[in-house]
């Protein structure tokens, strides 16, 4: 008896659709395409910064950007800015929106990065907070903070950073994330997991502190800028 083999082909099942979503910004004239798996959870803190649906069924992000220079030419593709700031404004914004920690003591530098209109995410470096880390050519991210509804603003703050540092002379940048963060964008940014901290607290008998920050482990990282 001889039995066929079906292809793999044979029973393949279709791939999943994907839509594009497209939002614009009418003041600013600018607009924004995601994919169904990038705005994620996005849509609100979008709309909160003034962008609003335009369609949401494009097929492509070709698609959606022929879209756009059909019916809407006089909009232009929205992208996020570096901008100058200050380490009082860093420090508001970091009060303001970071999720578990305050603004840091002191700083080397601060990045701020805006949408157009207003800041949307900061980065503070400084010594870093560990003396046996301190070693004179190392530097710390000590605050990543932005907003939410913008893709890879993390990625274009690091890189910043690591440009600045360069050129201040330094040979690597460090930076912690919670143990149960993903640290994806760290990741992207080319950082290298070394480890975690044991974690603790920064209270003791001798000198009374209340801790506002997660004093759980921490994922170590290190980038190394010296090349």
């Amino acid at each position: 008896m001889k039995y066929l083999l079906a292809s793999r082909t044979q029973f393949s099942f279709p791939k999943p659709v994907r839509f594009y979503w497209i939002f614009v910004h009418e003041v600013m004239k600018k607009y924004l395409i995601y994919s169904d798996d990038e705005l994620n959870n996005r849509r609100w803190d979008l709309h909160n910064d003034g962008f609003e649906l335009l369609w949401d069924s494009a097929m492509s992000r070709k698609q959606a950007i022929r879209y756009m220079a059909d019916f809407y030419p006089e909009y232009e593709k929205f992208e996020t800015l570096l901008t100058p700031v200050s380490f009082r404004q860093a420090c508001s914004f970091i009060n303001e929106h970071h999720r578990h920690h305050m603004a840091p003591q002191g700083m080397k530098f601060a990045l701020g990065l805006s949408n157009g209109e207003r800041l949307i995410g900061v980065l503070t470096a400084g010594r870093p907070v560990s003396r046996h880390r301190d070693n004179g050519y190392t530097l710390e991210v000590t605050r990543l903070c932005v907003n939410n509804g913008y893709i890879h603003p993390c990625s274009k703050l690091y890189a910043a950073a690591r440009r600045v540092a360069r050129e201040m002379g330094y040979h690597s940048l460090i930076t912690y994330t919670l143990d149960d963060e993903s640290g994806s964008s760290v990741r992207a940014a080319g950082f290298q997991l070394l480890g975690k901290s044991l974690g603790g607290s920064w209270n003791s008998h001798r000198r009374q502190r209340v801790d506002k920050h997660p004093i759980g482990q921490k994922k170590y990282w290190m980038l190394n800028i010296s090349f």
